[in-house]
Order: C-alpha cells, then sequence, then structure tokens
C-alpha cells in the first residue's frame, strides 16, 4: 500500500466547479483502489504559512494504481473543474 497526501486551497467563487469535480474525480479515483484514510480542515494556523485548507491522505494500491488515475482520460477531462474550483493543488507520494 502507497499513502499519498492531497492538499487543496478551494476557490470560494467557485462552489458549482467543486461539486462538478468531485462528483466525476472521485469516482474515478476510486476504481484505482483509494481509500480515503484521513480527510481534516485546516483550524488554525500556529506557525509558518500554510496555506492550503483542506488535507486528505489517501491509500492506493501502488504507485502505479497513483499513475493510473491521475493519467486517465476521464480525469483529465475534469481537470478544468478542479483548476476552476480550487487555487492550489498538491499530490505527494509519501514514503514511511
Amino acid at each position: 500500500m502507497v499513502h499519498v497526501l492531497v492538499t487543496l486551497t478551494p476557490n470560494p467563487h467557485a462552489s458549482e466547479a467543486a461539486e462538478n469535480y468531485k462528483k466525476r474525480a472521485v469516482a474515478i479515483r476510486d476504481e484505482y483502489g483509494a481509500e480515503v484514510v484521513l480527510r481534516m480542515h485546516t483550524k488554525e494556523r500556529l506557525l509558518g504559512s500554510f496555506e492550503e485548507e483542506s488535507i486528505r491522505i489517501l491509500k492506493f494500491p501502488s504507485v502505479e494504481h497513483i499513475r493510473g488515475w491521475l493519467t486517465d482520460p476521464r480525469y483529465l477531462e475534469v481537470l478544468p473543474f478542479r483548476d476552476q474550483a480550487y487555487r492550489k493543488v498538491t499530490i505527494t507520494v509519501l514514503e514511511d
């Protein structure tokens, strides 16, 4: 199993784009064996500058599954919704 950290900074003026993105992207992601391990929202910044407001840790069967999800043609079609819905998105493979 491989863990992935996803951080998101939403665009508060694009809630419709966010809903369109989530509805389609989550279904595609889950086809690649993704499981949500943790879903949290930033409450208070105590030190530093961390702009992201939403954090997800996902678990996938392998790095190949992650790459498959991110390069799936159906996922690539929804990227314009993601780009409207979020000012910043990071997807990082984690290591023990």
